[in-house]
């Protein structure tokens, strides 16, 4: 998805056009996640979030549980 980026780097204004991409997992790959964007990512700091759901329409948890459950239980 574009979006606009206005940020401030090394005491200069950028205006530019990124992209934006949201991954839809579990906690626990953050880390390997994280470390994966940092060696691959043209940044020198790429953005990398964890938001913690606090509310979701129960079909959307399930089928987040269900997609990233790997032992097959996720309950």
């Amino acid at each position: 998805m574009p979006i606009r980026s206005v940020y401030t780097w090394h005491g200069e204004v950028y205006d530019k056009h990124e992209s934006i991409v949201a991954l839809h997992t579990r906690a626990s790959p953050f880390d390997a996640i994280a470390a994966l964007t940092r060696a691959e990512h043209p940044y020198d700091v790429p953005c990398v979030l964890s938001v913690p759901i606090s509310n979701a329409s129960p079909s959307y948890r399930e089928w987040v549980l269900t997609s990233t459950d790997r032992t097959g239980n996720h309950n």
